[in-house]
């Protein structure tokens, strides 16, 4: 019932409506059209014919409005993100102290999640999948957030644009958010806001020192200036097999034939976009017949969940091996284990891309490979939880920080991966293994294992 009358359209015929009013009904029902498509299955998969009919308007009417479904999407996603602001302004007092000003700016937004799920949803997930000037203006709303907060620093503490903690402070928030929007669970939300101000108040408002991430560096130079080479992995998948008949073994040119398919795949959709992706395109690159491909995989959506689910398997082994080679020392395995990772990532970029990157574009299998993913990562912070709750009186529960740091964490890979600075990623693992085991040991010990890291 709710639904129909949201969408109900003006009467037809002569009604002695002002045309204006009738212009901006249609809009604000096409967006929230919009918001209601991209919540059931994803920017890619809306169609015109399926916003027009679910606002009750006509596909000619639906373009005078908007030029295509990108524009459409961008006052959408404008309009939502004006109603979180005013949420967020309505809900900040004017606290001497910034956490409890940042504290009530949460609360408020969780609120409007609770609310209005689906439009907090596209918020924090809808513009994956959509076009470059669309996650222009999702960058430039996280920026803008960022720099309120940063204007909102205590008294006396420099801005420092190495540190990366705000941003990934919001990815952390992001993450919570919408891991809870995904699975309908958004009711937790506003009762989460104070646990989440606890866990961002673990943080000094200053970045100790020596842990700044470096100075924008070309892409190809590691942590000192080095090239990063490719993974031995991403070596071995390069050689090609000798044409015709070979003497290799049938598994060996099996793999062979496998592994170049998932790094063709990767390199696309790395290079030119999911919608690039095409059964032709991936088997020329992979220097296979699409006989081949077919005997692989059944479609490219399938090569894609492949590529994936190598790039996170190699992202977990590289970093459990790490993780695990420093056992009774908690705080020395998360940070080997980090500094694993992000040596990883810098050395299969399209990897990292399609992993980081392509995801939330892709389908709600590739989200919940994704989510795999992050709950065996965030299985390595659990040995910590006890620890962190006594360092928190309570406040923060392990499980919760956990989650939101590993979110935050793939913020900042997901900033550097979409920037081409996947190269530089090595120099931001003192930084990022800060961020992780400061709520579970403080930030004085966090930083010294930090800075002992490697």
């Amino acid at each position: 019932m709710a639904t129909q009358r949201r969408f109900q359209p003006l009467p037809a015929g002569t009604h002695g409506l002002d045309p204006q009013d009738v212009r901006i009904d249609q809009a604000r029902r096409l967006r929230e059209a919009m918001i209601e498509l991209i919540a059931a299955k994803g920017f890619p998969a809306v169609r015109i014919a399926d916003l027009a009919r679910l606002a009750h308007v006509s596909p000619p009417t639906l373009y005078s409005l908007y030029a295509d479904k990108e524009q459409l999407f961008i006052g959408t996603y404008e309009d939502v993100a004006r109603r979180a602001s005013a949420a967020i302004l309505t809900g900040r007092t004017e606290h001497h102290d910034r956490a409890l000003r940042l504290r009530d700016a949460m609360r408020a937004f969780a609120s409007l999640a609770g609310r209005e799920p689906a439009a907090v949803s596209l918020l924090v997930l809808g513009a994956f999948g959509a076009g470059p000037a669309v996650l222009r203006k999702r960058r430039a709303a996280l920026d803008a957030l960022e720099a309120y907060i940063h204007a909102h620093r205590a008294p006396g503490v420099p801005f420092d644009d190495r540190d990366l903690t705000v941003r990934a402070v919001l990815g952390g928030i992001r993450e919570v958010t919408a891991t809870r929007l995904r699975e309908g669970r958004q009711a937790e939300l506003p009762g989460l806001a104070a646990t989440l101000s606890a866990w961002t108040g673990c943080y000094p408002a200053q970045l100790p020192q020596g842990l700044a991430a470096p100075a924008h560096r070309p892409a190809g130079a590691g942590p000192a200036g080095e090239a990063v080479g490719p993974s031995p992995r991403a070596k071995r998948a390069g050689g090609r097999l000798p044409s015709g008949r070979s003497d290799l073994p049938r598994e060996a040119i099996v793999k062979s034939q496998q592994e170049r398919i998932v790094d063709a795949t990767a390199a696309i959709v790395a290079e030119q976009g999911l919608a690039a992706l095409t059964i032709p395109a991936i088997a020329k690159r992979a220097n296979v017949s699409n006989q081949t491909f077919y005997s692989f995989y059944p479609s490219k959506h399938d090569a894609f969940l492949g590529a994936q689910k190598v790039g996170m398997h190699q992202a977990l082994r590289v970093t459990g091996e790490a993780y695990g080679a420093h056992p009774g020392d908690w705080p020395s395995a998360v940070t080997a284990g980090i500094g694993a990772l992000l040596g990883y990532l810098a050395s299969e970029p399209a990897h990292a891309h399609l992993a980081i990157v392509d995801t939330f574009a892709a389908s709600p299998e590739a989200i919940a490979i994704r989510q795999d993913a992050i709950d065996a990562f965030r299985s390595y912070l659990s040995p910590g939880f006890k620890r962190g709750a006594e360092a928190s009186g309570g406040d923060v529960p392990g499980e919760l920080a956990a989650e939101a740091v590993v979110g935050g964490i793939w913020q900042i890979l997901h900033d550097y991966v979409a920037g081409g600075a996947a190269d530089a990623l090595p120099g931001v693992a003192p930084q990022l293994s800060y961020f992780a085991l400061v709520p579970f040991i403080g930030a004085r010990e966090a930083a010294a294992a930090a800075r002992n890291a490697g």
